[in-house]
């Protein structure tokens, strides 16, 4: 118990400084009341529970007061005193530092050192996500008029929008089709890369170079190679005048039509010009899988493959026996954050194209966020779109978490 004490002293006075600092500068439009009298009860009942188990004296009574009396004042707490329940926390330390145990005052400044940066990201990650869902559940709240309490309505509407759903197949399409290519693909390289061949750090360093490329540049590269005139793919193609970022039809379809199967709608697959761009994607973000599945393959221990070779195994039977079941937690991380990152697909749509394509054929989900909320001004229907993304990136996460971790090992 005495060791949680300042690490939950130190909680509570951070908590209280940030909700203090977002009702001065009005960061948050939201009912606070019943957040500061939940910290006015929680505080004094801390620093009563804390002097309990913590090494008694004067100065440290004084500074649980002192935190005591900063807490309870709560949203009557003047601006100018914002700091002095974590001064109170320090008075408290300072006055039994020298009769508390080593493992606890090592843990009040692990903790002191910590909190800067998860406030940080309290601040700009944590607070603005439930924020989020707060203004999802009002009619257009744009953060200028007033805006009326409407609950569930806008997800109602986002059930029937068509172009939610349409920019959710999209997005479909480009997490199903970039994530196992671009494993796939890094996997085949990093494997190569991993052989002692001559200029191998040159031809390292070719790899990684367009993941250092900002993806704003990239895309507009990009952007020229597909140029219908002056583009450098219809020239070595031979295909003059082929418009790869304004063709709308899906390459399931093209590629069917000759046998006869006429596709259409979602099963006519995801259109020419966003394969287009789900192939600049997985050419951009190559190099960053390539060297973490590098990293990966350099854990496997050489005895294994040394073994293997004494038994008479060839290159590919230690490929398939050795290294892709010893590389599965590397793929299976990249397989994660490659799910996570392809549902938030922006910069390179945008980029290449700013309308969405013809007919919508490249809107995602997250342009589309971006679009309700920045062009129309509709910050409310936005949000119910993050969180209803949130929700799918989260369901799909702990699914492939239950499905692929059975088959990744760990040991060496």
């Amino acid at each position: 118990m005495r060791t949680y004490a300042f690490p939950g002293l130190l909680a509570l006075a951070v908590f209280s400084g940030l909700l203090h600092l977002s009702t001065q500068y009005q960061i948050v439009r939201a009912p606070m009341g019943a957040l500061f009298l939940a910290f006015a009860l929680a505080g004094p009942a801390a620093a009563y529970a804390a002097a309990r188990v913590l090494p008694g004296g004067v100065v440290t009574w004084a500074g649980l007061g002192l935190f005591a009396a900063a807490m309870a004042a709560g949203v009557w707490l003047p601006p100018a005193l914002d700091a002095l329940a974590l001064v109170g926390v320090f008075l408290a330390y300072a006055g039994s530092r020298d009769r508390l145990p080593e493992r606890d005052a090592a843990a009040f400044w692990g903790w002191v050192f910590v909190w800067p940066a998860l406030a940080l990201m309290l601040i700009w990650n944590i607070f603005p996500s439930f924020f989020a869902l707060w203004i999802s559940l009002f009619d257009r709240f744009n953060f200028i008029g007033e805006s009326r309490f409407v609950g569930l309505l806008n997800y109602e509407i986002l059930w029937r929008d068509p172009l939610f759903w349409r920019a959710l197949s999209n997005t479909f399409w480009y997490v199903v089709l970039t994530v196992p290519t671009g494993i796939l693909l890094g996997t085949v390289v990093a494997v190569l890369l991993n052989e002692r061949i001559r200029g191998l750090g040159l031809y390292r360093t070719i790899y990684f170079l367009p993941y250092i490329t900002a993806l704003t540049a990239a895309a507009a590269v990009w952007q020229w190679i597909y140029h219908p005139e002056f583009g450098f793919l219809n020239w070595l193609l031979g295909t003059p005048g082929l418009d790869w970022l304004h063709t709308p039809d899906g390459i399931f379809a093209l590629a069917l039509a000759p046998l006869g199967v006429q596709l259409s709608g979602f099963w006519a697959g995801p259109s020419v010009a966003f394969t287009a761009i789900m192939i600049m994607t997985v050419w951009h973000f190559l190099g960053y899988n390539v060297v973490i599945l590098l990293a990966g393959l350099q854990s496997i221990p050489a005895q294994y493959y040394e073994a293997a070779e004494l038994d008479g195994a060839g290159w590919w039977q230690m490929q398939r026996h050795i290294t892709w079941p010893l590389l599965s937690p590397t793929t299976f991380f990249l397989a994660i954050i490659g799910l996570i990152g392809a549902f938030q697909v922006f910069t390179q749509v945008y980029v290449m194209t700013p309308t969405g394509g013809v007919l919508n054929d490249t809107l995602t989900v997250a342009m589309y966020l971006y679009n309700k909320g920045f062009r129309d001004s509709d910050f409310s229907y936005a949000s119910a779109l993050a969180v209803t993304m949130f929700v799918i990136i989260l369901v799909l996460t702990l699914i492939q978490r239950r499905v692929l971790e059975r088959r990744v090992t760990y040991e060496h």
